[in-house]
């Protein structure tokens, strides 16, 4: 089995609330451009606290 076929078959199984974090990954990985923003990496996983109810609240006056 090739390393890509083995990549797709991890991927098709990966539970959906991880799929975001896998292709910010994979984008990452592929970008050439050695000035990526690294901290788009980290919002599939701060998007699950901003989503949150508590966060609406907080900054509904602003």
């Amino acid at each position: 089995m090739s390393k890509q076929q083995m990549i797709e078959n991890l991927v098709s199984t990966a539970p959906e609330n991880k799929l975001d974090i896998i292709l910010a990954f994979i984008q990452f990985v592929l970008h050439d451009d050695r000035e990526i923003n690294s901290s788009f990496l980290s919002e599939p996983s701060l998007s699950k606290d901003w989503l949150k109810e508590e966060e609406d609240t907080a900054w509904q006056d602003l």
